[in-house]
């Protein structure tokens, strides 16, 4: 079972807005009241169908939380859906407004996201919701990310020098390491038990290694006696760096140089002949290749930071009381 993260990984109080998908709609002043938003009631039955929401989106993602666990994280979602009121009202004063068009294109990528119309109609149900519901919270999600677009997000600028600071400052972000490109040829053997098909298995390899001795194609034999998808390639593996490769078959294959085979080589799933093509050594990424990946990663940190900033300043001057 995967642990939970904390509510802000699953549904960032101004993140989650963003996906357009997860803005409750508010109930009205009752004794389950859980808080009160500039006099707009937030109750249990609201937080009932945020968690409804996140437990759906996390299936939908095929993740391994579960509904009891998220419910465990009740308090912190409360928090997240004061922000999100907090943001709507925001938006409202701005008399901001959405095109349909943009609900109808984000309630349409939903749908194929979900699948059939039979497992939207099952999604709907997980929910609690119609799809008028569904479509007015899609609403309201829009809203408030042309809210944060407005009075955020476009203000964000990252300078060149920020960028090459960042270049200097970090150059562990950007190293390429050691790769190699290689073939193999497999062979599987029982991981336990059979020792006579182990004993098949290194009459086999022993028999096409032999084949590569007598000047044989390497990438002939891998498309008609390996045993890995790999074979319709002719064996080709592309480029790995070490950690992507099992540790015994890693040792071996890193010891070559390219056009060299190696001797056959066990692993616990059964033998390898690898066959050294091309080698890549550990390399410091330029400057100019790095840019567009330092410029998204401030950009976002500086979007992050300013939507808290700019979130703070909103409850400063809202009344809540929990």
């Amino acid at each position: 079972m995967q642990p939970i993260p904390k509510v802000h990984r699953l549904l960032p109080a101004v993140v989650a807005v963003l996906i357009c998908l997860v803005t409750p709609s508010l109930g009205q002043p009752s004794q389950d009241q859980l808080a009160v938003v500039n006099a707009v009631a937030i109750t249990g039955q609201d937080v009932e169908q945020e968690v409804a929401l996140i437990a759906a989106d996390i299936q939908l993602r095929n993740l391994m939380w579960t509904r009891q666990q998220i419910t465990g994280i009740s308090n912190q979602i409360l928090e997240t859906i004061i922000d999100r009121e907090l943001l709507y009202q925001r938006a409202q004063l701005r008399n901001i407004k959405i095109r349909s068009r943009w609900i109808e294109r984000a309630l349409m990528d939903l749908k194929a996201k979900v699948g059939s119309t039979e497992a939207f109609d099952a999604y709907l149900k997980s929910i609690g919701f119609s799809e008028e519901q569904l479509r007015e919270r899609i609403q309201k999600g829009l809203i408030v990310k042309r809210l944060l677009h407005r009075e955020v997000i476009r203000q964000i600028k990252v300078s060149e020098a920020e960028m090459q600071a960042f270049f200097s400052r970090h150059p562990e972000f950007f190293i390429h390491k050691d790769q190699a490109r290689v073939r193999q040829i497999f062979v599987a053997f029982p991981q336990a038990g059979d020792v006579s098909a182990r004993g098949d298995a290194l009459l086999r390899i022993q028999s096409i290694q032999e084949r590569l001795r007598q000047g044989m194609d390497f990438a002939a034999l891998a498309l008609e006696y390996s045993e890995d998808p790999s074979k319709a390639r002719g064996g080709d593996l592309g480029y790995l760096e070490r950690t992507q490769m099992i540790p015994s078959f890693a040792e071996a294959a890193f010891a070559l140089q390219p056009g060299e085979i190696s001797d056959i080589v066990e692993s616990r799933i059964g033998y390898h002949l690898i066959k050294m093509v091309d080698r890549i050594p550990t390399s410091q990424m330029a400057y100019r290749n790095a840019r567009s990946k330092i410029e998204r990663t401030l950009r976002r940190n500086k979007e992050k930071a300013a939507a808290a900033d700019y979130l703070a300043k909103l409850k400063n001057q809202a009344t809540i009381k929990r």
